[in-house]
């Protein structure tokens, strides 16, 4: 069983097999799993790989862009 939680620091979704301790961000801070707040959980790594992309993607998408068409 894989859990989706989000790192404190850089804002990012990140899975781990539950039974880790400890998951490792890409912006370098250390999560202790038994701290962290669980988004969601998956049965497979594919399963949580798509569902951490989902919601990268929908914060993504938020107000941080948007897209204009410019007619000339």
């Amino acid at each position: 069983m894989y859990v989706i939680i989000k790192c404190r620091k850089c804002g990012r979704y990140l899975y781990a097999d539950q039974d880790n301790k400890t998951r490792q961000c890409v912006c370098g801070a250390v999560i202790k799993l038994k701290n962290a707040v669980v988004y969601d959980s998956a049965a497979t790594e594919r399963e949580a790989g798509d569902k951490v992309r989902a919601l990268q993607e929908g914060e993504s998408m938020g107000d941080h862009f948007s897209f204009h068409t410019f007619n000339k």
